[in-house]
């Protein structure tokens, strides 16, 4: 583990030496990195459009554990490494070049521990903008063994959340999977809270590997859910009408997806509450439902969305 923690150029200037070094050298930049950099004027226009860069990644890696120092984080502008045609930020997809994940929930030590879990990896740790030695907050930023192509970005990020949470990192903020989202570059309000970035020197993350094993994984989750559907009992009311609308609900939550389970489960308690059904009654037509599709572990997610329409609907009646 080594720890850095001083000013460098920013990722143009930087990307300028990595072409004229290489130049010089007459050969090609090794293995370029491409991110797309939006300075604080690009961050703050609309529409967002991002400049596209090549850098080796130990330039990558210098630039992004060497913070500026500013009161707003919003003071050098912002990053990505999904790079979309044109640079536009706005629903932009293509080619990522680095795996990115926020852990946002933390206890003092989680930084030590993050480069622990991932000393395997190449790849840096850097502490956010909000991070404290109580509540480190911190980046991980590791290089994929070759670029993540856009229709793969949907099957390795779960993967990768996946198995950054079975190293037993927690905490991760899983807006991360959207493939355009923006990072801010490296600021910290001053050379005495920055708790400095931690290189990883281990291997790049093998992509193809990633990707055979969250397809693995998919399809055991979906004979597991198959077979947890099977097992959900029929719908019991003595009321015709009432009986087909719990079928017809109970049908939506099986057949919904993700990212769209809990909002067809909310969506579902809400329609039935309007027939004064009471909330045991809904929750008996929906939260099994629910359960085989989504997984135990989100039992207490679904009473709780199920408590919540009921009391909206309610409150608008």
């Amino acid at each position: 583990m080594a720890k850095v923690g001083v000013f460098v150029s920013g990722p143009a200037c930087l990307a300028f030496d990595d072409a004229e070094r290489a130049s010089i050298e007459g050969r090609e930049l090794d293995r370029p990195i491409a991110i797309m950099f939006l300075s604080p004027e690009r961050f703050a226009a609309s529409p967002q459009v991002g400049l596209p860069i090549e850098l080796e990644w130990a330039s990558v890696a210098r630039w992004l554990s060497a913070p500026s120092f500013a009161d707003d984080k919003t003071e050098h502008g912002a990053w990505c490494p999904c790079v979309p045609p044109g640079g536009v930020v706005k629903d932009g997809k293509g080619p990522v070049s680095l795996l990115v994940a926020d852990v946002d929930e933390c206890t003092e030590g989680a930084i030590d521990r993050s480069v622990e879990a991932l000393d395997h990896c190449q790849g840096v740790i850097i502490p956010t903008f909000r991070a404290t030695r109580e509540s480190p907050r911190h980046r991980i930023v590791l290089v994929p063994d070759r670029p993540i192509q856009q229709e793969e970005w949907p099957i390795l990020w779960p993967q990768f959340a996946f198995a950054i949470e079975k190293a037993g990192i927690v905490g991760l903020d899983h807006g991360c999977k959207n493939i355009n989202r923006l990072y801010f570059a490296p600021v910290a309000r001053g050379p005495e809270v920055w708790l400095g970035a931690c290189a990883l020197r281990g291997q790049p993350v093998p992509v193809d590997a990633m990707l055979a094993a969250a397809r693995k994984r998919r399809e055991a989750e979906e004979r597991d859910r198959a077979r947890r559907r099977a097992s959900v009992g029929p719908v019991r009311h003595p009321d015709r009408y009432i009986r087909a609308a719990l079928e017809k609900e109970r049908a939506n939550v099986l057949a919904s997806v993700e990212p769209n389970r809990h909002p067809t489960l909310l969506k579902a308690a809400y329609a039935l509450a309007r027939l004064d059904l009471t909330e045991d009654q809904i929750a008996d037509a929906l939260l099994d439902a629910f359960v085989a599709v989504a997984g135990e572990g989100r039992r207490r997610e679904g009473e709780r969305a199920i408590r919540d329409a009921v009391a909206a609907r309610r409150r608008a009646a």
